[in-house]
């Protein structure tokens, strides 16, 4: 089975394809939003829609209607699932047997932080401290000028993304939730309200570790994942 993977704020496909492209299985299929990774030449997104649109046209090009599938999204990567899974619904494409989401409240959820508005330096200090990337990172010249736009970039669009949830049905999928009491961006009473955006199973597993646990923690998500997904491997996508 495939499973897509959507990345988090200023990430790239390169952090899952550290997992494997084939773990037993399961087929590994990372997506790069327009302007990094595979398609650094590419100009970014503006806004959480065109890159909406963008990904939902990579998950028509490789995956067949007739096929399952499912999803993982951690931070920026699970509010793009799921506004892509949306828009895919709305078009009628069938759903993955199983979303797979981490590090991020419900999608109603307002942020209140505004650190897209800061000065480089200050941004740069504010992204360390969530962890997944050192402020020595961007002491690289090169490396800053690449990186630095993509993630203020991917920063205004979380931190200005409002959710339509009045306006649209429940998805019809079931949702894995991957929380850490230790990641202080998250909000638990907000991570129990995934439940409400969807028709099936809800379920939580509990991890220790900051914003990016799930860098710590990969074998033990990749091996939930092939479980859940070993229970689900005779199931028809909604």
């Amino acid at each position: 089975m495939k499973l897509l993977c959507f990345p988090y704020a200023g990430g790239t496909s390169e952090i899952f394809l550290r997992w494997g492209k084939n773990i037993e299985g399961l087929q590994v299929i990372p997506l790069d939003p327009p302007g990094r990774g595979r398609r650094l030449a590419e100009p970014l997104s503006k806004s959480m829609d065109e890159m909406v649109e963008d990904i939902k046209k990579q998950i028509a090009a490789e995956i067949d209607p007739n096929e399952a599938y499912a999803v993982y999204g951690h931070s920026m990567g699970a509010i793009l699932a799921y506004e892509v899974l949306h828009s895919l619904l709305d078009a009628g494409f069938p759903m993955p047997v199983h979303a797979f989401l981490s590090g991020k409240n419900a999608p109603h959820y307002k942020m209140r932080n505004t650190i897209h508005q800061f000065d480089d330096a200050k941004l740069i200090k504010e992204v360390a401290k969530m962890g997944g990337i050192e402020a020595q990172f961007f002491e690289n010249p090169t490396l800053a000028k690449i990186y630095l736009p993509i993630l203020r970039n991917d920063i205004t669009i979380i931190e200005t993304y409002r959710c339509k949830k009045k306006e649209r049905r429940l998805l019809p999928i079931d949702i894995s939730y991957f929380f850490s009491k230790d990641d202080t961006l998250i909000d638990f009473s907000y991570v129990k309200q995934w439940a409400d955006y969807i028709e099936g199973s809800f379920r939580i597993y509990y991890f220790m570790g900051g914003h990016f646990f799930m860098l710590e923690h990969k074998e033990e998500i990749i091996g939930i994942i092939q479980q859940t997904l070993l229970e689900n491997q005779d199931i028809i996508p909604y």
